[in-house]
C-alpha cells in the first residue's frame, strides 16, 4: 500500500510541475499585457497628433497628406506587435515545454513506485486489476513521453519569429 510519505512525494512532484508551467503561463501574459499596454499608449499618442493635424488642415489636401502621414508609421507598428506578440508566445511554449520536461521525470518516477506499491498490495485473485492497472500506467508514461519528445522537437527559437512574420511580405 501507498504510505502517506509517498503519497506526499507524489503530490509534492505533481505540485511543483504545476507550479512550474503556472509560472512560465503567467509570465507569458504578463508580457503581453505590457506589450498591449505599450501598444495603446502608443497608439493613442499618435492617434492625437493625427487628429491634430487633420483639424488644423486647411483644404481636402492637407487632410489627406495628414492621413497618409499617419497610415505608414501605424503599419510598421502593427507589423512590430505581431513580431513582438509572436515572439511572446515562441517564448512562453518554450518555457511550458521546458519546465514540463525538467519536472516531467520525476512525476513518472513517482507514478512508477505508486504502481509497484498497488500491485505489491494488491489481493490474490485481483491479477486482471493489477494488470489493468500495469497497462494504464505504461501508456501513460508513453504518451507523456511520445507528448515530451513532440514537445522537444517543436521548440522554436526567437531568431525563427522572424520567420514565421507574413505581415512584411
Amino acid at each position: 500500500m501507498m504510505t502517506l510519505e509517498q503519497l506526499g512525494v507524489l503530490q509534492r512532484s505533481q505540485l511543483e510541475t504545476w507550479m512550474a508551467v503556472t509560472d512560465e503561463a503567467v509570465s507569458g501574459v504578463n508580457r503581453l499585457i505590457g506589450l498591449n499596454l505599450q501598444a495603446i499608449k502608443a497608439g493613442l499618442g499618435e492617434t492625437e497628433h493625427c487628429l491634430h493635424e487633420a483639424v488644423g488642415a486647411q483644404d481636402a489636401g492637407e487632410w489627406w497628406n495628414a492621413q497618409a502621414r499617419y497610415l505608414q508609421p501605424a503599419g510598421e507598428r502593427v507589423s512590430g506587435y505581431t513580431r513582438n506578440f509572436v515572439e511572446i508566445g515562441v517564448e512562453t511554449q518554450n518555457g511550458i515545454a521546458r519546465a514540463l520536461q525538467r519536472h516531467g521525470d520525476e512525476v513518472r518516477r513517482q507514478w512508477g513506485f505508486v504502481a509497484e506499491n498497488f500491485v505489491d498490495a494488491a489481493p490474490p485473485g485481483a491479477e486482471a486489476a493489477v494488470n489493468f492497472f500495469k497497462a494504464s500506467v505504461g501508456l501513460e508514461v508513453a504518451a507523456a513521453e511520445a507528448a515530451e519528445e513532440a514537445g522537444a522537437s517543436r521548440i522554436l527559437m526567437p531568431s525563427d519569429v522572424g520567420a514565421l512574420d507574413t505581415t512584411t511580405r
